[in-house]
């Protein structure tokens, strides 16, 4: 069937960035993009951070504090990676999210529900306070009554060390947290005797300690990170986050295409603070160097997100963002973490890309036309595609003498 949607050209993968770059028209002036050193600069003369209200930022659309499965909830707005899919063909968009056909094989594949080592560190990286509330339980079997008798005395005097716990998200005394715990399992029907009632006890006691499990080789490595976290650029990290807006969604209708978008940028900071409206990314890697981790980000277009992360939060904030951060996170050997700031020209390349989906999504609507593959082929041909491979395949193999 001939494809009757436009695919961007920018869905070959024979085009470099670099010729994306010579074609578009740039948002504004490189120059204006932040730089290592102004930000450098600014934290080194500042006197003081100051606090932003969420409700200041509310000028071209929404910024709330809502909760994670609030936001994924959201499903008239397009998120960036529905917009990445569209980059490849308007069939990955229909698969992703207008078909239903992804929500419904997710439901079928199991989803994790042991400690997530790279999650963990991603959110101690925002909130420095979770990297001392871990602790390693001891290994003991659920099995016995003895094994988990010797849990429940373990979890009782954490929380008593720490004196106070969280249940339904308030702090309170130990001796309150104790009673709500043996009430909600006395309504679940269980015996505080039985073992059924110790296990649900058990894990009571874990929720309410606000700590987190983990095995002695996380433990390890998560002590690594903080050193390398608190360490880095003499301190920066912390000073850096210090009055940003943490995890705030972003709702935001486009002004061209009318297409709703929403993000929810790791952290948002502001040029009172360290001399620019600045976008924070924390990106955990298994990369093994910075030049990895910047082959991984392409391959995977963060430039796509990271633009339209400036752009949604200018457009609703009412604020000129204009630079993004990465704080990079390897969850290997040694365990580093550096500090990127976009370079202009890939930030403009990344809106360029945004735009263009969001201008296929628009035409897909409009048609309802939802092609594959068939929209890389020219006009009348019949979903026929050209092919050509690499350049490198054309390189002179070494010669080989067999007898030898």
């Amino acid at each position: 069937m001939e494809a009757t949607t436009k695919l961007p050209d920018i869905g070959q993968a024979v085009v470099s960035n670099e010729e994306i770059f010579k074609t578009i028209d740039i948002s504004r002036p490189l120059s204006e993009y932040a730089t290592p050193e102004q930000i450098a600069r600014f934290l080194i003369s500042r006197e003081k951070t100051q606090h932003v209200y969420t409700g200041s930022l509310q000028v071209g659309g929404r910024a709330v504090a809502d909760a994670m499965e609030k936001y994924l909830s959201s499903s008239d707005y397009y998120p960036s990676s529905a917009l990445k899919e569209a980059l490849k063909t308007p069939l990955h968009l229909y698969y992703a999210r207008e078909s239903g056909w992804k929500d419904d094989l997710e439901k079928y594949q199991s989803k994790k529900d042991h400690f997530d080592l790279g999650t963990f560190l991603h959110m101690c990286i925002l909130e420095p306070t979770k990297f001392k509330r871990t602790t390693v339980e001891p290994k003991y079997s659920l099995a016995s009554k003895e094994g988990v008798e010797a849990l429940i005395a373990f979890w009782i005097d954490k929380i008593q060390l720490l004196g106070q716990c969280e249940v339904e998200g308030e702090i309170v005394d130990v001796a309150t947290g104790f009673k709500a715990v043996n009430m909600a399992v006395q309504e679940m029907g269980l015996s505080l005797d039985k073992q059924d009632g110790k296990k649900a006890r058990y894990n009571m006691l874990k929720k309410i300690s606000g700590l987190e499990a983990v095995s002695e080789e996380h433990s390890t490595i998560i002590n690594i990170v903080r050193y390398n976290y608190e360490r880095y650029g003499g301190g920066i990290i912390p000073k850096l986050l210090t009055h940003s807006k943490r995890e705030i969604s972003l709702y935001y209708t486009d002004p061209v295409t009318g297409i709703p978008v929403r993000c929810r940028p790791d952290a948002m900071q502001f040029e009172e603070n360290i001399g620019c409206n600045t976008i924070i990314s924390v990106k955990s890697t298994m990369a093994e160097s910075l030049s990895k981790f910047q082959y991984d980000a392409a391959k995977y277009q963060y430039e796509v997100t990271e633009a339209m992360y400036q752009e949604v939060a200018s457009g609703v904030t009412g604020r000129d963002f204009n630079c993004t951060i990465t704080i990079m996170l390897q969850t290997k050997p040694p365990y580093g973490v550096a500090l990127l700031v976009w370079n202009a020209e890939d930030i403009e390349i990344g809106k360029y890309k945004y735009h263009q989906a969001l201008q296929t999504v628009k035409e897909c609507q409009d048609s309802g036309l939802y092609p594959g593959y068939d929209a890389y082929a020219e006009g009348g041909n019949f979903g026929l595609i050209s092919m050509k491979l690499p350049d490198w395949i054309s390189k002179e193999l070494p010669p080989m003498d067999v007898e030898d």
